[in-house]
């Protein structure tokens, strides 16, 4: 049985209410794409793209949820029960539209949990962005990507997205303890919706 994950995004007024924005996107993304899930007793891989999600190849083997006029979405999670490989834990990642994300376990709860539930009962935290949104074509943005082993990939993604990809990248790194010289790091998959840095398949601080 699936975990349903409930809640409302908005932003807080001057009279301290909490106002809903419709039409936003939410998306959940599973830790790997090299996991299986149980739909009833059967066990499917998730090696589709889900054509809802346009933009970077790391984030297209999730779910997408669009806010209602109430602020309101849901996504509907696998418990980490019904993830193979047992182990390591898979874990889940939800991003919000202005870059935050927060990442976890799916509990074995049914739910509906809000994200609240997530972070105080569950032991879900919130982690840095992978994305800045809004960017705006013509001025410059800045972001920080962190990386979390050799070889990972950090996705970028625009929103909204832009009408051409003849964009500039500039990239530079802090510096590895390790070998007091600077991170390598390249860009892949560059689209109107955004790109993906790779670091150096090498060990690394």
């Amino acid at each position: 049985m699936p975990c349903t994950v409930t809640d409302r995004i908005g932003y807080r007024s001057s009279a301290g209410a909490h106002t809903a924005q419709a039409n936003l996107s939410v998306i959940a993304v599973p830790s790997s794409t090299a996991q299986t899930y149980d739909y009833t007793g059967t066990w499917r891989p998730n090696a589709a793209n889900n054509p809802l999600i346009v933009g970077s190849p790391a984030l297209n083997h999730g779910q997408i949820a669009t806010t209602n006029a109430n602020g309101e979405f849901t996504l509907v999670l696998p418990y980490v029960t019904e993830t193979h490989p047992l182990s390591p834990e898979a874990q889940w990642t939800i991003l919000f539209p202005d870059g935050q994300m927060v990442k976890g376990v799916v509990p074995a709860a049914a739910g509906p949990l809000t994200v609240d539930d997530l972070i105080e009962t569950y032991g879900w935290a919130w982690v840095n962005a992978v994305y800045v949104a809004p960017v705006t074509p013509g001025t410059l943005t800045r972001g920080i990507a962190n990386f979390t082993g050799a070889g990972s990939t950090v996705s970028i993604v625009f929103a909204p997205a832009f009408v051409s990809a003849a964009y500039v990248i500039n990239i530079a790194s802090s510096i590895d303890t390790n070998t007091s010289q600077p991170m390598e790091v390249s860009y892949n998959n560059k689209s109107t919706s955004g790109f993906d840095l790779v670091a150096k398949d090498a060990a690394y601080v």
